[in-house]
């Protein structure tokens, strides 16, 4: 109903308001999330972490894979966190203190190991999923915690641009192409450093059957720096405080960026609003909670125009993809 273009107004507008409902009531289990993680020994001020309500958008996408229930109630990322941490280590530390925690869901949980088994793209990193089952809202609700290194989130976040600025859909595994190999390539070569501590050019060449990424490498990187010459407007008033929420409003074809800071009263009808008046698809918009704008902007660096993190390490290992 949200997406085929033979549904009647009224049922856009009923499959909407379900939606809306789903991710109106994940703001309670985010908040029990976020406390949880923020009460963990092992998560100090070097962690990066933030709260988010799923896009409406990817929602949609998510109810179309064949693989998906169609159940809201099930979908188990409505709401979500991510931790960056610094290395390998750490994170095996977060993870096993996000272990203890009661909402823990093992069997969920270990569905999502993306370390030891990492996605076809290359995507590489742990989530655990949390459970809540005494919310006021009267529904078990889950939380999908995500757990990257800064390595793996320069990644993650240079994929979600190329995205954007290419016009690919990488993210969502569609990786048959010289950019998602490049990727994939990318990927491995961030395992290595991490793992080995050097660079193996000759396995990272083998990966697509020895097809050689020289040029999707350079491709990328190209179009990665054009991206980043975003332009960043805020919004009058906005402080350097952590806030209850940030909308972050990314404009793709203007290349310009909008915060806007939100109390959590208002927080969720404001980006549903947002998401309504964006009829042509044109706004990337986010609705974060529990980061300053500082943090946000090492959080999502795909959104602040900056991958340089991602692009200087590619820069300094060209000849791996040659």
């Amino acid at each position: 109903m949200l997406t085929s273009p033979l549904s009647s107004s009224q049922e856009r507008a009923d499959a909407l308001a379900i939606v809306n409902y789903w991710r109106e009531i994940h703001a309670e289990a985010l908040q029990r999330a976020l406390g949880d993680i923020e009460g963990l020994s092992g998560v100090g001020p070097d962690v990066l972490v933030a709260g988010r309500i799923k896009k409406l958008s990817t929602i949609a996408d998510k109810l179309k894979r064949p693989s998906t229930p169609s159940d809201l109630q099930t979908m188990y990322d409505i709401a979500g966190c991510r931790l960056v941490v610094s290395d390998l280590q750490t994170l095996d530390r977060a993870y096993e203190e996000l272990s203890t925690l009661a909402a823990f869901d093992f069997p969920k949980t270990s569905r999502h190991d993306y370390l030891s088994h990492p996605r076809s793209s290359g995507y590489r990193g742990k989530h655990v999923i949390l459970r809540y089952d005494d919310l006021e809202c009267g529904h078990r609700l889950f939380v999908e915690v995500q757990l990257r290194t800064e390595l793996q989130h320069a990644w993650g976040t240079a994929v979600e641009m190329h995205d954007v600025a290419v016009k690919t859909r990488l993210k969502f595994n569609e990786i048959d192409n010289p950019a998602g190999r490049f990727f994939r390539k990318a990927a491995l070569l961030i395992e290595q450093i991490e793992q080995r501590g050097d660079v193996d050019a000759r396995a990272i060449r083998a990966l697509s059957e020895g097809r050689l990424e020289l040029s999707a490498a350079v491709g990328a990187v190209d179009a990665l720096e054009a991206a980043c010459d975003a332009v960043c407007f805020l919004s009058d008033g906005l402080s350097e405080c952590a806030s209850d929420y940030y909308l972050v409003d990314f404009v793709v074809e203007e290349q310009t960026l909008e915060l806007t800071r939100l109390g959590s009263t208002d927080a969720l009808a404001t980006y549903f609003e947002a998401e309504g008046a964006d009829g042509g698809g044109s706004r990337d918009l986010v609705l974060t909670r529990g980061a300053s704008q500082e943090r946000l902007a090492k959080l999502y660096p795909n959104y602040f125009g900056d991958v340089s993190h991602f692009v200087g390490l590619v820069k300094r290992h060209l000849d791996a993809f040659a």
